[in-house]
Order: structure tokens, then sequence, then C-alpha cells
């Protein structure tokens, strides 16, 4: 494989890496915005705080996963071997 196809290799995955964390990143948005509509939707239900707080906490959830992967992600980039 020649150095040039090999730049282009882990250069798209790399891009691989960012797009797949990316969509974590948009599902947590997401689920977040669902946690907020249950507000919206119930506010005269007896059980809408336990609903949105349990919602909410999945989103937290969702970003810190999302979060950390994208550390892993940008640590990894840091200490990848000179190509030179």
């Amino acid at each position: 494989m020649s150095e040039n196809s090999l730049r282009l290799s882990t250069s798209q995955a790399w891009d691989a890496e960012i797009a797949r964390n990316t969509e974590m990143f948009r599902e947590a948005d997401r689920l977040e915005e669902e946690a907020y509509r249950i507000i919206e939707a119930g506010l005269d239900e007896p059980d809408v705080w336990s609903r949105f707080s349990e919602a909410k906490a999945w989103a937290d959830a969702k970003r810190t996963q999302a979060y950390r992967d994208w550390i892993r992600i940008k640590r990894a980039m840091m200490n990848k071997p000179d190509s030179r």
C-alpha cells in the first residue's frame, strides 16, 4: 500500500469515527428534545416530572457517552504516529 493511500485510509477512518461521534451527539440532542416535549405536553399530568427526569437522564447519559468518545478520538488523533 502506498503512503498516499495509507494516509487516505487513515483520514477516512478518522472521518468515520467523527461522523459516528457526531451522530451520538445528535441522538443526545433528540433525546433531550423529547424530554422537554414531555413537559410541554403534560403539565397537568401527575407523573410528568418523573417521566421528564427519566427522559432527561437518558439524554444526559447519551451526551456523556458522546463526550467521552470525543475525548477518546481527540487523544487518539493527537497521539497518532507521525507519518513523515
